[in-house]
């Protein structure tokens, strides 16, 4: 499903996704494959933001939760709000993005190892088929117990 509208797409599991700003016809496609929820964590300035993906996304009957992560100073409130976030949506399908599947990615690493109890090296093996994180990434890990 990685596509032009869903770029970077990365299907985590059967409740998950990950991807980049996916189009309004991306949102469709998502609601066609059954997600249910969206949740966007790029802030406003992100220079691909769609700036109607709450409407739209509404309009769609889907759920939509905006919580937008400055990675550049990144805190221990950005992961645990984010992983009350995917709680608050259990038992729902989730599209996880942000402008470039840099954050999203890298945070949903982190709710697989910690909240999933998820083994690490294999998360990471995902992670890496989607990006290669700066290493700013890798002392966030550390900071909430993981290997890093």
């Amino acid at each position: 499903m990685n596509t032009k509208e869903l770029p970077r797409y990365f299907k985590v599991n059967e409740s998950f996704a990950t991807g980049a700003q996916p189009t309004a016809d991306g949102l469709t496609i998502l609601k066609e494959n059954g997600y249910t929820a969206i949740v966007n964590i790029s802030p406003v300035s992100t220079p691909n933001y769609l700036v109607d993906e709450g409407k739209l996304t509404e309009d769609l009957e889907m759920e939509y939760v905006h919580y937008p992560v400055d990675c550049s100073n990144l805190k221990e409130r950005h992961y645990n709000m984010f992983s009350r976030i995917l709680k608050g949506l259990e038992g729902e399908k989730v599209f996880i993005h942000c402008g470039g599947n840099i954050k999203s990615s890298n945070l949903m690493h982190m709710y697989r190892v910690i909240e999933n109890k998820e083994n690490e090296k294999e998360s990471l093996l995902d992670l890496l088929k989607i990006q290669n994180p700066e290493d700013k990434w890798f002392e966030y890990f550390k900071s909430f117990g993981m290997a890093g």
